[in-house]
């Protein structure tokens, strides 16, 4: 018999994909009573995302799930633009200051496999089979009434519940939030196919031709994943299929052995109106979905999860305020909505039918190394900040990823100095030689406050007042 699901908890999660799985990771990680649900009686083959950008992968080893999913995919340098000319634009991740210089190719179904297994290890789980049916919210949180496995109606109540169950959201819908938006014309077919081939197997390439464009990502195991955008009546591409985009749109020149799997995606662009409305939260494909093209909605969907994760915590255990959650959504909706505007510039720029001008334009952009630096930093969500202080903080070399809050200080007088300034406060101090100034960097990696060595002892004032700030 399954075990009954509790009548109380904190959080509510609603979806198990990779959102919901971050979640529940950080929700583990920092203590917080929850309990994710997933109507799925099993996780989906059928995905989309196939690249974890180097942002995510710090975020992801915030939760202890970096390391094994580095393990289990191929990284890739550089993403690259071509046609069959050669190559038009190289945008570089080895340079970036990260500890994860490259875009990592890896099908979305490891990326699950790898969080659901880090939630176990944490002792957290997944309950499916249950559907959330009906939302009503009360003075002290939420009341869901959930079908389990059998239809049976069962409630659960939450001081919060957090939608990450993707584009048709049960969350959003019952909670009446609205997602606003357009449906685009443009249709993507999606196959993971095993092949060999002339290409580039270190990189993903858009491959810009008369007949088209097409992405194509190298996977680990010989295996690729295949993306190109299509007509809108088109179905989920078979064997044969496939191999006329790689012969038409390709180097040519690929022998596909065998197909794995194919869908197709019609490309919307909507984001929610709000992404937390009193007890009810949404993160993920829940909050913001848009074109596929530069692998940016898993990715923002997991940095959703963390961000939400510590303000929950901090929240409920008296650390902070309740008025800090609304930060949430003044936070994420803002990257939410330039992910969408960046995507949608990708999409019209390989769709686009002026096939000589695109090529040029491409090329054009390709030769100056500042703009260059500026995608592969873009793509990789390095350039995310919150307002004028909350800059990304890069991890440093001899640090451990944690989700917790840490105080980076310059000298060693500023160690000693702040050292007794936590005193009592959920605080680690660590020395930062590189740096001008102390900052204090929050849990999910952002700087939170920043001052001069010699005036250390009063950032963590500073940030009492921030977290018990209006609310």
């Amino acid at each position: 018999m399954p075990e009954p699901l509790p009548h109380q908890v904190d959080v509510l999660v609603v979806g198990a994909g990779p959102t919901g799985l971050t979640l529940g990771c950080a929700l583990r990680s920092l203590g917080v009573d929850h309990l994710v649900l997933d109507q799925a009686d099993e996780p989906a083959r059928h995905s989309r995302a196939a690249v974890v950008h180097a942002r995510t992968l710090e975020t992801l080893a915030l939760v202890g799930a970096a390391d094994e999913l580095v393990a289990r995919g191929l990284p890739a340098p550089a993403a690259t633009v071509r046609n069959r000319d050669g190559v038009l634009l190289s945008a570089a991740f080895h340079e970036l200051g990260t500890p994860y210089p490259f875009a990592l190719c890896v099908p979305q179904e490891t990326t699950e496999q790898v969080l659901g297994a880090r939630l176990r290890q944490l002792g957290g789980s997944v309950r499916r089979g249950h559907a959330l049916i009906d939302v009503h919210e009360g003075q002290e949180g939420v009341t869901a009434v959930v079908a389990d496995p059998g239809g049976t109606a069962r409630v659960v109540r939450a001081r919060y519940l957090v939608g990450c169950d993707g584009l048709r959201s049960a969350v959003r819908e019952r909670s009446g939030i609205a997602f606003t938006g357009r449906t685009d014309p443009h249709v993507f077919a999606l196959a993971e196919v095993a092949m060999d081939w002339s290409g580039p197997v270190d990189a993903f390439t858009y491959y810009l031709s008369p007949g088209g464009t097409l992405l194509v990502s190298p996977l680990p195991d010989g295996r690729f994943r295949v993306a190109a955008p299509v007509p809108p009546d088109a179905p989920a591409p078979d064997l044969a299929a496939v191999r006329r985009l790689l012969d038409d749109r390709g180097p040519g020149g690929a022998r596909v052995r065998s197909l794995d799997v194919s869908s197709t995606w019609r490309v919307r662009y909507r984001v929610a109106e709000t992404f937390g409305r009193g007890p009810v939260f949404l993160a993920g494909d829940a909050a913001h979905v848009h074109s596929p093209a530069g692998g940016q909605g898993m990715n923002s969907g997991i940095q959703d999860a963390v961000n939400l994760a510590w303000k929950l915590a901090a929240v409920l255990d008296g650390t902070a305020g309740s008025g800090l959650l609304r930060t949430y959504d003044a936070e994420r909706r803002p990257v939410a909505e330039a992910a969408a505007a960046f995507s949608e510039q990708l999409t019209r720029a390989v769709t686009t039918g002026m096939h000589e001008l695109r090529d040029d334009l491409v090329r054009s952009f390709g030769s100056t190394p500042r703009l260059t630096r500026w995608l592969a930093t873009r793509l990789a969500q390095l350039d995310v900040r919150y307002g004028a202080v909350g800059h990304r903080v890069a991890p440093g070399p001899a640090t451990t990823p944690r989700l917790g809050w840490s105080l980076l200080v310059p000298t060693a007088a500023g160690v000693a100095a702040a050292r007794s300034a936590v005193v009592g406060r959920p605080i680690t101090v660590e020395p930062a030689e590189d740096r001008s100034d102390a900052v204090l960097v929050r849990p999910d990696g952002y700087a939170a406050a920043t001052a001069p060595t010699a005036e250390v002892h009063r950032l963590p004032d500073e940030l009492t007042a921030w977290l018990h700030g209006p609310g």
